[in-house]
């Protein structure tokens, strides 16, 4: 070629930002600006009348060569994203394009390159940042259903054996509260590193937000090996974690599903886990429990009623209060009345608190439907000044905020007699909650009296009494069912009898059915009675009638 012509081509060029490179038949370089000295590390008197072979490793040069060839027989624009190895063995990824040309009867073949490698990391980066979560570098929940989806898809082809995971950390909040959000993290990453060395490489671990992680197994066997994994993943979150502030205790609680025949959906699987996870929980965690339909069908009846008693305590017309009686043991004169909640559903018929109260202490629904129970009562309780009004205090209720505040907006707007009121509480209520026993001084220091329902059934009675004042203890039913004058249970009640006498705090049993029970109790010194013997529960217009009665025959005594 003239070296004008080659001179000018050089000119041009050498002005372009982009490195540009212009190759002969042979696949030698004739031409090629700074940028392109710059892309590939060498210098010009080094990449000139040099060929692929000279420049880059082989398997990459034999790429170009192949490129080349085609732009020249073909007589065709050739666009390729590629890989380039430069002169400090740095690798680039670039587009190029490349042309054939004819300048002066010569064949040549002319590239533009473009440097993209700043750009496909950027890409890779925010890819990255997109299907992994930033505190453990897990796959989130985005690149979970990915995978999810290839699972769904293998088994369109063949029976798949995947199962998923949902794994939720127990007091985890309480880590967080008493240590701080920077502990709650660092225990978040170790125990992501544990779950990755208990699953293969073939399986997935993902962290779905907060203390929520899911496992993908790939390949679950018979079930067999799902259990163990579940039970390794249980061990591994009992053991402490060692912090900067000391050790940290938490626990899981898993759910299993595993992915069925003819399983088209992965919102389905998500869900199955879900439901497995709720019912772990429920079960009193640290455990794992595999999805069934049987569990299914349980899980919708409980949601369907959660659903229907909100609709209940909104409509206000399905709610009821039967009233039983707390009687005397010397004179059985009503000394209180215990408000209990009936629930009339329009499709199960009457309902118990036993088949409700759980629903709405999970749902929450237990505040609202707590505060309707006493103040219909309150209400209701104006008509017999002299008899005291016994209500229960959820443990959902005892943990909800401005506690003692509801009560006696409840009070002021009944008008009713906050030295009437007793509140019932479960021992276990004040021993699982913190603040509870504040809570029940607030509650007392207004007038209130404090009653301690289930007596004996908790892990620590007397301590209990000890640090609140309790006005009354009600001795479980539990004991009173088994008592005979040989039993331990008798001796129980005798014991509770002695206590309360001591302490100078009223004794009551409950579940009194038997005339002998009766006769036993009031011997051992129980203050009042309460059970179906002397009265079951009734309704307000029975309940009327019964107070009319029982006036009139003590006016008559």
């Amino acid at each position: 070629m003239n070296v004008q012509r080659l001179a000018d081509l050089q000119g041009i060029i050498d002005v372009m930002p982009t490195p540009v490179f212009v190759k002969n038949r042979a696949h030698r370089i004739i031409l090629l600006n700074e940028s392109a000295c710059e892309l590939f590390g060498h210098s010009r008197e080094v990449m000139l009348s040099s060929s692929d072979y000279d420049l880059f490793p082989a398997e990459q040069a034999e790429v170009f060569h192949a490129a080349d060839d085609r732009v020249f027989s073909l007589d065709t624009f050739d666009e390729v994203e590629e890989q380039v190895t430069n002169a400090v063995h740095c690798v680039r990824t670039v587009i190029t394009r490349k042309k054939k040309v004819e300048i002066g009867g010569e064949e040549l073949l002319v590239a533009v390159v473009t440097d993209v490698t700043a750009y496909r990391e950027a890409e890779a980066r925010s890819r990255y940042l997109a299907l992994h979560d930033v505190l453990t570098g897990l796959p989130n929940r985005m690149l979970l259903n990915e995978r999810i989806d290839q699972e769904l898809l293998r088994a369109s082809r063949r029976e798949s054996q995947a199962a998923l995971i949902y794994i939720d950390l127990d007091r985890f909040k309480e880590v967080n509260d008493s240590m701080g959000h920077q502990a709650g993290d660092e225990l978040i990453r170790q125990f992501a590193e544990r779950l990755t060395a208990i699953v293969r490489a073939s399986d997935t671990v993902a962290r779905l937000g907060g203390d929520e992680f899911a496992i993908l197994l790939h390949d679950a066997g018979d079930g067999v090996q799902s259990d163990e994994i579940c039970n390794r993943v249980l061990a591994a979150a009992r053991r402490p974690f060692m912090i900067e502030q000391g050790q940290a205790h938490v626990g899981a609680s898993l759910g299993i599903a595993h992915l069925g025949s003819g399983m088209a959906d992965r919102a389905e699987l998500h869900r199955r886990a879900d439901v497995a996870l709720y019912q772990a929980k429920r079960e009193g965690r640290g455990c794992f429990r595999i999805f069934s339909d049987e569990l299914d069908a349980r899980i919708q009846a409980r949601r369907a009623l959660e659903t229907d008693l909100r609709c209940a305590l909104a409509a206000g017309d399905q709610l009821k209060i039967d009233y039983q009686p707390l009687l005397s043991a010397r004179d059985d004169r009503v000394m209180a009345l215990e408000a209990l909640v009936r629930w009339d559903h329009p499709r199960l018929g009457r309902l118990t608190p036993a088949d409700f109260l759980d629903v709405a202490e999970e749902s929450g629904l237990i505040v609202p439907l707590g505060e309707w129970v006493l103040e219909r009562a309150c209400a209701t309780m104006a008509k017999w000044p002299d008899v005291s009004l016994a209500v229960n205090i959820s443990p959902g209720q005892l943990s909800s905020d401005a506690l003692v505040e509801r009560v006696l907006k409840i009070l002021d707007r009944t008008g009713f007699d906050p030295t009437r009121l007793q509140l019932e509480v479960t021992e276990h209520a004040i021993l699982d909650m913190e603040g509870a026993v504040e809570t029940l001084k607030e509650l007392r220091a207004t007038g209130i009296k404090l009653v301690l329902d289930d007596f004996g059934t908790g892990y620590s009675s007397l301590s209990h009494l000890q640090k609140i004042e309790i006005d009354k203890v009600k001795i479980d039913r539990s004991f009173v069912a088994e008592m005979s004058l040989l039993g331990g249970s008798s001796a129980i009640v005798q014991a509770v009898a002695t206590l309360g006498s001591s302490l100078g705090i009223s004794v009551t049993a409950e579940g009194v059915e038997t005339e002998e029970q009766r006769a036993f109790l009031r011997a051992l010194g129980c203050e009042e009675l309460q059970g179906y013997l002397l009265s079951r529960p009734m309704n307000e217009n029975e309940t009327g009638t019964y107070m009319e009665r029982s006036t009139a025959a003590s006016q008559a005594a």
